[in-house]
């Protein structure tokens, strides 16, 4: 009985662990759809009350409010309704109620008949899980070509 209770338990424990593999793919590709939607509200609530974001060690913002910025700053709503995110692949690692995502973004932009690469980036996502759900707690996101961006790569090894 106790080697059922001893199995039961570890494949309780591995579904868990694909589920909350599942949620954060699905999180992280969430941002794209929310950030490109223009919803200053859908993207905020990807990131933690608590949350830091750096891009590019350029741009800072600290809190969830904050994170809004992301949408309403005059950057982004200067290529609104033009780009389109595509989010990973990403590399996943686990420490109980954390997680850390390792992976791509690329933005599309259009302009007129034309769509390019508007930015390609490297990026770090540090995530909690809180109430119940994944929340990205800590995001640094590096420019290709910068020369901290292989950094941001080989952290998630």
């Amino acid at each position: 009985m106790a080697d059922t209770e001893a199995l039961l338990a570890e494949a309780l424990k591995r579904i868990q662990r694909l589920e909350d593999d599942a949620e954060i793919r699905n999180l992280l590709s969430s941002y794209g759809l929310a950030t490109d939607g223009g919803s200053e509200e859908a993207t905020a609530n990807i990131f933690a009350e608590d949350c830091h974001i750096d891009i590019d060690g350029a741009a800072f913002m600290d809190g969830r409010d904050q994170a809004r910025g992301i949408v309403t700053s005059p950057l982004h709503q200067a290529i609104l309704p033009n780009s389109a995110h595509i989010m990973g692949p990403f590399h996943l690692t686990w420490d109980g109620e954390t997680a850390i995502a390792t992976g791509y973004a690329t933005v599309y932009l259009k302009e007129g008949e034309t769509v390019k690469i508007w930015r390609q980036s490297y990026g770090r996502w540090e995530l909690v899980k809180r109430d119940g759900r994944w929340q990205v707690l800590k995001r640094t996101s590096r420019s290709t070509g910068r020369d901290d961006c292989q950094q941001v790569l080989l952290s998630g090894l």
